[in-house]
């Protein structure tokens, strides 16, 4: 047995540690858990840093607080108002872009200070200057830097770096801990590693190219769990920006990976075939595995005192909505949803239950919230949009539902349809491959072009109480997989197989045949 350290990737969980723990955060935090677990002091917690180029060990001291608690994070810094003029707007547009570009300038003059630390300065001076736009003047300038990208295709790297530095200082992250793990004590030593674990969003940052770099120059073993390929196969439906990072990341993953977990049986066919049709070295079907996501919902819910109150504040009745729980972006659907309900009030003259989204808003969300608000077609509290739920809530919420939705059009594997039956709860579901896959037969998959079919059972659940209790019954019949199942199932045979555990087939190493530098027009 190897006794060099086994490096967990946590840049994910670190970079959004303001977040709640949901979707690739908890999946990092479970990988953690795993690997602590099975291997000890061997599993080391790190972060990429790109700009002093290197991984960095999180210091057991503050470990829990910055990637489990939610810790160690100033309070979100003030940010200027928009102005209420757009010339006014756009005038701070141009100071900005104009005293950035001048305290860059002066941070690089005299060579004062070595590579790493002049980037970091550069950063927190343009951070500064960030904080003087408002996100809606932010957003403005975006949108003019996007459309001279079409002419100018090399800007886009710096409109990416842009993007993730306004996220940091929006969220108050220029100024935390980073220098406290990122010190020269905790730098990892390339030498040390021998296995490397990437769970989370590899594609954020440089970070997938230091891994293939490590693997070349010391022999790291990359393992990398895979969510799902939406940025290339659902690009039109994926966030800008993520479509943008991902192929290239994923690019230089699949020109040196030693181990594939993916979450779903329609995941892994997706990334085999990809792989097949774009001429990347080959991946053994056998040795790329899935290992399916856990979910552990419990059916005790609050005290009735306090679920009255919860109920009370958001004007619901326990049994009486529909839930959808998700973030709000085009891929989830929400505008089928939105046009499902307009119908159904409009066929049932207003006599409705509430439809409930719960989720974060995302990208390109705010057209429709603003047609959903103000449609004077659909009746009052019809769609309620809930952007605050806690855990504790969202256990109630989904307890007490008649039962859920969600018409998303492509996943990779589909948590709110789990959620929902392990709390017993009917789901109506898109007939997205990794959703059927997801609920094992225990809900329906309707396909999006099928709209009666949709109309006709949203209705049936909300009065036909035969339709109700089989759909139930259904729901009832689903077999759980908990965290615990997906912990063990990841570790299983991680060392038991010694050197045969890569995915490619002997013939392709990476002595015999180098990468091919990523091309866009190739993706």
């Amino acid at each position: 047995m190897s006794d060099k350290l086994i490096l967990i990737d946590l840049s994910t969980s670190y970079q959004f540690r303001h977040w709640r723990p949901m979707g690739i955060l908890r999946v990092e935090h479970e990988v953690w858990r795993a690997f602590a677990t099975r291997f000890g002091t061997r599993a080391v917690p790190a972060i990429y840093d790109e700009a002093r180029g290197g991984f960095y060990r999180i210091p057991q001291a503050i470990f829990e607080e910055v990637i489990f608690r939610n810790g160690c994070q100033p309070e979100a810094p003030a940010r200027a108002s928009t102005a209420p003029r757009r010339w006014r707007s756009w005038a701070r547009i141009g100071r900005f872009l104009w005293r950035a570009r001048r305290r860059m300038r002066a941070v690089g003059q005299g060579g004062r200070y070595d590579e790493a630390e002049t980037r970091l300065r550069r950063e927190s001076a343009v951070a500064e200057e960030l904080l003087r736009l408002s996100g809606e003047e932010y957003a403005l300038m975006r949108h003019g830097l996007v459309a001279l990208e079409r002419v100018a295709p090399g800007i886009a790297p710096r409109i990416r770096a842009l993007d993730a530095l306004n996220h940091r200082a929006h969220y108050g992250l220029v100024h935390t801990v980073h220098d406290q793990i990122c010190a020269e004590r905790n730098r990892i030593a390339p030498e040390e590693v021998g296995e490397y674990v990437s769970a989370g969003g590899f594609w954020g940052d440089a970070r997938y190219r230091a891994a293939y770099e490590m693997r070349a120059a010391h022999g790291w073993r990359l393992s990398y769990y895979i969510h799902d390929l939406i940025p290339i196969l659902w690009g039109h439906v994926a966030e800008p920006t993520t479509r943008k990072t991902f192929p290239p990341a994923l690019h230089w993953m699949l020109w040196g990976v030693d181990r594939v977990w993916t979450n779903s049986e329609v995941t892994r066919r997706d990334l085999l075939a990809h792989a097949a049709r774009c001429g990347y070295p080959e991946l053994q079907p056998e040795k790329v595995h899935v290992v399916t996501l856990g979910a552990d919902a419990f059916r005790e819910t609050a005290s009735a005192t306090d679920l009255a109150g919860l109920f009370a504040h958001r004007d619901l009745e326990p049994g009486g909505y529909v839930l959808m729980v998700g973030t709000q972006e085009p891929r989830k659907n929400h505008d089928f949803a939105y046009r499902l309900w307009r119908e159904l009030a409009a066929r049932r003259a207003g006599d409705i239950m509430p439809l409930v989204w719960v989720g974060q808003p995302g990208w390109s969300i705010g057209p429709l919230l603003e047609m959903v608000r103000a449609d004077p077609g659909l009746p009052h509290g019809a769609i309620r949009i809930l952007d605050d739920v806690d855990d504790a809530e969202l256990q109630a919420l989904y307890a007490l539902c008649r039962y859920t939705i969600y018409p998303s059009h492509y996943e990779g594997w589909g948590l709110p349809v789990v959620e929902s039956l392990l709390h017993g709860k009917p789901c109506l579901t898109s007939d997205a491959p990794a959703l059927i896959e997801a609920a094992e037969g225990c809900a329906e998959a309707i396909g999006l072009f099928d709209g009666e079919r949709w109309l006709a059972r949203a209705e049936a659940l909300m009065d036909d109480e035969a339709a109700y209790r089989a759909a139930c019954a259904q729901a009832e019949r689903f077999t759980p997989h908990r965290w615990a199942d997906f912990r063990a199932a990841l570790t299983a045979g991680f060392e038991a197989a010694g050197g045969d555990t890569s995915t490619r087939d002997p013939a392709w190493t990476h002595q015999s045949r180098q990468p091919i530098p990523y091309r866009e027009d190739a993706a």
